[in-house]
């Protein structure tokens, strides 16, 4: 008998008119790495509730047909119990952990102890998981003074240390950087060599296809297909379920490169070993032109990309006494859209903050076109700079879209009418004008990422900061955010934006700045940036998966 078995799932919310899960039927393997994937809203996080048993147990509603888990009906074996064979990681950290543990530590043993695992064990399991995850050095900190990154590894450990059979993720990996978004990919397959099995959403396609076992698609609530990732990323109508394929795959489609069955490699590996074959060994030199052609980089016209907007100068900053967290920082920003990287903790929230007006240095100064910002409060200077909060629920408290989007220009001083046209064109810039009347709380994390990201376009500012916008975006959402970036631009507005999503970077932005422990590590453009490995390494970061491919061919 298969370890889970879904058949004929439907599953509608309360209040809601049309169906999350359609019909769903599929099985899975112990041992089994299954990653799912699909455009938001497909029904994704909805089935990993139901696998756990919180649909329809907690989340009420309409609900038919039935899930196994090792034999359990999860519509009717009480979650607790459920709990002690599968784990769920949230796809958002913060609804993940308890608040009732001041530390990182006894967070993670959190639930060992109200499964009443014996003290030593506990203690045992906790060190296992937090220096498997790179984040022992943090035992003792609150897990909420943590970046957003740091805190989502806590959340997976908090899971990890209980064991489970079957373990549940849910995009663990969009607030990591790439090193430990690679590290949790190599931990979650050693599980699976252990006999664990995974099930995985996730956005992070080129991952995927080199950890899983099969994929599911799913679209709008369906189940739409289940394959090897080389047969499912391989199929042509792919991007008509909101879903990119892996930069390798996508390549080699482009070129014609594929294997006898039709599929095409979905890694490098398979590409390369590919390539040393007949009939592609000759034709390598077309191949790199090709690739070359297709990572041109694009961008917004800016009329005067020098213009100084912002600078910093020797800025230093400290939460706690002893421990800088900006050091001696200076920088001078323009109108290129410019983007941030660096290693979860690398000071880069802290530094915008700083920009922004939220937090004031400890020593050095601010200014903006050449003005100081010391003794300027938030609300001053929130119609020039605009920020958005990596998490969207720290910014949102209305209780509908359009009000949450006009309160930004209410408060810099335009009567209603005009803040309320102001937030309409926002919307529409996001997309999310027919969400206009609807509790911002009733969509989902990429929405409402759209919806913060709204307000503050409303307020028309000449800065736009943007903190991990990709989390949680599809690759229509990452579409629409490269359009929102190149109209900001063209309206002569400064883009600045952490990110942890180097394709994204690579493809979006003319200038790249490296952050690791509080300073500045290299400044450039994507193509000088990307191709210092030793900076690279330094900042745990790893090169767009196109720069990747390109060099890979070179020693083809």
């Amino acid at each position: 008998m298969a370890l889970i078995e879904v058949k004929h799932l439907k599953y509608r919310y309360p209040g809601a008119r049309d169906l999350a899960l359609k019909d769903i039927s599929f099985t899975v393997e112990k041992g089994e790495f299954l990653g799912i994937v699909g455009a938001n809203g497909a029904g994704k996080s909805s089935l990993s509730q139901a696998l756990l048993g919180l649909i329809p147990q907690f989340y009420k509603g309409a609900y038919g047909g039935f899930v196994l888990v090792e034999g359990m009906d999860t519509a009717h074996v009480p979650t607790s119990k459920i709990c002690r064979k599968a784990g769920l990681v949230f796809q958002n950290p913060f609804n993940q952990l308890s608040g009732a543990k001041d530390t990182v530590y006894d967070e993670v043993g959190f639930g060992l102890q109200n499964f009443g695992v014996e003290p030593e064990e506990i203690r045992r399991r906790v060190q296992s998981v937090l220096e498997s995850l790179g984040i022992w050095e943090f035992r003792d900190r609150n897990p909420f003074d943590l970046s957003g990154g740091q805190l989502q590894r806590v959340a997976i450990a908090s899971v990890l240390a209980m064991n489970p059979d079957i373990l549940i993720l849910d995009e663990p990996t969009s607030q990591l950087d790439p090193e430990g978004a690679e590290e949790v990919f190599r931990t979650v397959d050693e599980l699976t060599k252990s006999g664990i099995t995974i099930l995985m959403i996730e956005q992070k396609i080129e991952k995927l296809a080199g950890y899983c076992d099969r994929v599911l698609l799913m679209h709008e609530g369906r189940l739409i297909d289940a394959d090897t990732p080389r047969k499912l990323f391989s199929r042509p109508d792919l991007t008509e379920y909101g879903v990119k394929p892996p930069v390798v795959t996508e390549f080699a489609a482009q070129a014609g490169i594929h294997f006898p069955d039709g599929s095409c490699p979905v890694t490098v590996d398979e590409l390369c070993t590919l390539l040393k074959t007949a009939p592609y060994r000759n034709r390598i030199p077309e191949f790199k032109e090709r690739l070359r052609e297709m990572s041109e980089p694009a961008g917004a016209d800016i009329a005067d990309p020098h213009e100084e907007t912002l600078r910093a100068e020797h800025i230093g900053f400290s939460y706690v006494k002893g421990t800088e967290i900006v050091r001696d920082l200076s920088l001078t920003l323009d109108h290129r859209p410019t983007a941030i990287i660096g290693q979860n903790g690398a000071g880069k929230t802290t530094l915008v903050r700083i920009l922004k007006g939220l937090l004031r240095p400890e020593s050095g100064t601010i200014t903006y076109r050449g003005e100081s910002l010391a003794g300027k409060t938030v609300a001053e200077l929130a119609g020039r700079i605009g920020y958005v909060f990596q998490n969207p629920d720290d910014q949102i408290f209305k209780y509908s879209v359009k009000e949450e989007v006009m309160f930004g220009p209410r408060n810099i001083g335009m009567s209603r009418a005009e803040a309320e046209k102001c937030a309409m064109e926002a919307l529409t810039t996001v997309g999310l004008e027919r969400f206009a009347t609807v509790n911002p709380y009733d969509l989902e994390l990429s929405q409402r990422k759209l919806v913060a990201i709204a307000s503050v376009l409303a307020m028309n500012p000449d800065v736009l900061i943007l903190d991990e916008p990709t989390i949680a975006q599809d690759a229509r959402g990452r579409d629409k955010l490269r359009e929102i970036m190149e109209a900001e631009t063209r309206k002569g507005r400064l883009v600045l934006a952490i990110l942890h999503d180097m394709d994204f970077v690579a493809e979006s932005f003319q200038r790249v700045i490296v952050m690791a422990h509080g300073e500045i590590l290299a400044d450039g453009s994507p193509e000088v940036i990307f191709r210092q490995q030793d900076i690279l390494q330094k900042a745990a970061l790893a090169a767009p998966h196109r720069l990747e491919l390109m060099e890979a061919l070179e020693t083809v």
